[in-house]
């Protein structure tokens, strides 16, 4: 669905993406506001949706976008019968996650696109990567770990430079480190809250690195965001990170959503993982920053949201 009026200033964006696509290994429908994407067995549906939030912070929203690879019935009925299937494969997640829609199962992303945006540099060559990797990098990923049978591992694209910026953004204004390549920092979920070394339990923590290849896809940039939340329960635990990947694929004025909620470093933690191939360093330059950006904005609205289900970070 389009907003009535708006049509004009969404649809380059979509042509933008379909340009990028044309592949004979691509079968495209173009449609107003939509896009159809079939590539083998997968259909994905690139859709431009109404925000339910004009305004916010960051300023006037110009559209959402939600990216939606649907899986075989096959595999569909197996995630449905052994619901905690998915734990591991989005782990494996690359630039969507295996979401939850009742008994529709797909691998979803969103993008929220402010009026202050000017990005298509960044924005293109994301949308374009989720609908070509998304499900087949994912799904690839999982069977190539249970069977011991991984793919050849490219040195990564990105480099010093590319983690330099990153620090430079973020000194100052969080607790931070650099390694050669990998670029750590403690996002605070609370004012005053310290660092997890000085055994404060209110901050996130972040982590981009280049030496932690994809199974499936090989070289590329690795990030994770660690939320301290803590749950025992892994029944309730489970159905806490499918809510919180169906949440992030509502119209909302949100950062944008390239990864997956899943299980952290603890097993009793969130966690919110993406891993960028290295088609993007070049096709998408400064992503680094923007996902470290992102995901800033995103452990303030996980720790809000997890707040509202009576998850706390206090211990």
């Amino acid at each position: 669905m389009v907003p009535t009026g708006k049509r004009s200033e969404f649809e380059p964006l979509l042509d933008a993406v379909a340009e990028a696509l044309a592949d004979p290994d691509f079968v495209i429908n173009r449609g107003a506001g939509s896009l159809l994407v079939k590539h083998g067995d997968i259909s994905t549906r690139v859709e431009m949706a109404p925000c339910d939030e004009t305004d916010s912070p960051i300023g006037p929203v110009k559209c959402v976008l939600q990216i939606r690879s649907d899986l075989a019935q096959e595999m569909t009925q197996f995630i449905l019968t052994k619901p905690k299937a998915t734990t591991l494969m989005n782990r494996m997640a690359t630039l969507g996650a295996l979401t939850f829609e009742g008994d529709h199962v797909f691998i979803g992303s969103r993008i929220t696109i402010f009026e202050s945006d000017d990005a298509w540099n960044i924005q293109v060559p994301l949308i374009v990567m989720s609908v070509i990797a998304a499900a087949r990098s994912m799904l690839g990923a999982t069977g190539g770990v249970l069977t011991g049978c991984t793919t050849d591992e490219d040195p990564s694209a990105w480099v010093e430079n590319d983690f330099d910026q990153v620090e430079d953004f973020f000194s100052g204004r969080c607790v931070c480190s650099r390694g050669e390549l990998a670029f750590v920092a403690e996002f605070p979920l609370r004012p005053g809250a310290a660092t997890a070394m000085a055994g404060d339990d209110r901050t996130a923590l972040w982590t981009i690195t280049a030496d932690e290849p994809h199974p499936q896809l090989g070289g590329g940039l690795f990030c994770k965001l660690e939320l301290p939340h803590h749950l025992s329960d892994g029944s309730r635990f489970t159905g806490v990170l499918r809510q919180l990947n169906q949440l992030e694929m509502l119209p909302h004025a949100l950062p944008p959503h390239f990864g997956a909620w899943c299980i952290g470093e603890s097993d009793h933690n969130p966690a919110y993982v993406s891993f960028l191939p290295n088609a993007l360093h070049d096709a998408a330059r400064g992503i680094a920053l923007n996902m470290s950006v992102w995901a800033s904005s995103r452990a303030q609205w996980a720790n809000a949201t997890l707040a509202s289900m009576g998850i706390s970070a206090e211990r």
